[in-house]
């Protein structure tokens, strides 16, 4: 399968993000994000949690596992590996690997969550999908998105952009310093809930959060679990 570039593969790139997010403090991520996935784990309490998309591994310190395991899997070598400089424990493993091919035998998990991670996604029906296969029965899922409804919000943090075929590409700016590139693929909600739904994932709420001001929550958080085995679909 042909995969979309990954910016964050690029050092440079990986350097400018692993500067902001570890530089952040008291904006949305902390106020509202963080919480809300710490609230999450310890609700569900799994035994075995992954996180796609981990970037250099700051979610894996905002939960508690208890006596669980985490698995962070992102596609960026530079961010794996700060990630195993920053948080690697007896508890936590990070590794590189991608949204579509995660490196899990089938129903492994007890649970998935993704932060900031399916709207740079191409292909949502195959990141389901491989989601699903994942996770076991009555798995747990939670992840994190641009809330669709908020797209010109987000649209107006890029600039050197272009925009076509539903992304758009260009520099960003994000919290303590821009990056130099960064894509965005501006996915219907309608899409994001059928390529779940179409996986045997069940959608048991969907909440805004992020407050920007002015009643702008740019984010969406959208939580549920699988319902149902899914035979895996052919690589496109």
């Amino acid at each position: 399968m042909q995969y979309e570039e990954n910016p964050f593969e690029d050092p440079q790139v990986a350097k400018e993000w692993i500067n902001s997010v570890e530089n952040e403090q008291g904006m949305i991520r902390d106020r509202e994000i963080y919480p809300f996935l710490k609230s999450w784990v310890r609700d569900i309490s799994p035994k075995f949690v992954v996180e796609i998309g981990s970037g250099q591994g700051i979610c894996s310190s905002k939960i508690d596992l208890g006596e669980g395991r985490y698995l962070g899997v992102e596609p960026s070598q530079p961010l794996v590996r700060r990630a195993n400089e920053l948080y690697k424990d007896k508890k936590k493993e990070f590794v590189v690997g991608n949204a579509y091919e995660l490196p899990l035998p089938d129903e492994a998990v007890d649970a998935v969550f993704s932060v900031n991670v399916w709207f740079h996604l191409e292909k949502l029906d195959e990141a389901s999908s491989e989601l699903s296969r994942a996770l076991k029965l009555d798995g747990k899922f939670l992840i994190i998105t641009a809330n669709p409804s908020w797209y010109d919000v987000w649209e107006s943090f890029y600039f050197d952009q272009k925009k076509d075929e539903g992304k758009i590409v260009g520099k960003v700016n994000v919290p303590v310093n821009p990056m130099s590139k960064s894509t965005f693929y501006l996915h219907s909600l309608e899409n994001i809930k059928k390529s779940l739904e179409e996986n045997g994932l069940c959608i048991d709420e969907i909440r805004e959060i992020g407050d920007f001001g002015g009643g702008q929550n740019i984010f969406i958080a959208i939580n549920g679990q699988k319902l149902k085995k899914i035979n895996n679909k052919p690589a496109s």
